[in-house]
């Protein structure tokens, strides 16, 4: 999340991923309702919900790269 900065506290950057886990599940699920309601068609025809998809897309590979960023993906990493 953009509010993170050198130096927080673990409690802080805890409750930051636990606010980024929180809203990811909440689109992830506003996508799959609406996927089910609307069917794959009519739900891609809407610029909005290519949008929001991407949004999940991209939130769940954050996810994913934020819980293997300590071992298995160091190149990814920038800075000292």
């Amino acid at each position: 999340m953009a509010i993170e900065y050198e130096g927080s506290s673990d409690e802080y950057t805890y409750i930051l991923s636990m606010i980024n886990l929180g809203f990811t599940l909440i689109f992830l699920t506003e996508a799959i309702i609406k996927l089910i309601g609307m069917g794959p068609n009519k739900y891609f025809l809407d610029d909005w919900n290519k949008f929001d998809f991407f949004v999940v897309v991209a939130s769940l590979i954050d996810l994913i790269l934020d819980w293997f960023s300590d071992d298995a993906i160091t190149f990814l990493r920038v800075g000292p």
